[in-house]
């Protein structure tokens, strides 16, 4: 008898890591300026779960890439990105409250911009246009 080949595949993704210098200090200002939840051992983006590790080197979350700008310039990509219903709303309030925010931009089908935390992790965060 032919035993039946399994396919291995990957279904989601059930966490995201982000390396943080004081994680309780860290967790109040995702929770005050971003609306994550508190879980377990973990907050919440949505379902998303988002841990905050304190790390032992001064590691942050990108790296440079030319394969994101139109022009193929280098660019320092976050590797986590937020999704919001409001970016806008995100954006003005990001920016009164002294948050590190890049520049909001406008593309055919979504809008994006890039924010840092509290250690200097870059981070993005987009809304598709309805």
């Amino acid at each position: 008898m032919e035993q039946m080949k399994r396919k291995t595949v990957l279904t989601g993704i059930d966490g995201v890591y982000i390396p943080v210098s004081n994680r309780k200090q860290s967790e109040a200002w995702y929770i005050e300026h971003f609306g994550l939840e508190h879980g377990e051992d973990y907050l919440l983006a949505g379902r998303q779960e988002v841990f905050l590790r304190e790390r032992l080197d001064q590691q942050v979350l990108t790296f440079r890439t030319n394969q994101w700008l139109e022009n193929g310039e280098s660019y320092e990509m976050p590797v986590v990105c937020f999704r919001t219903s409001d970016i806008a709303g995100l954006y003005d309030y990001a920016r009164s409250k002294g948050i590190r925010v890049g520049e909001l931009s406008e593309h055919n089908w979504f809008r994006e911009f890039d924010f840092y935390d509290l250690d200097g992790n870059k981070l993005k965060v987009w809304q598709p246009n309805e």
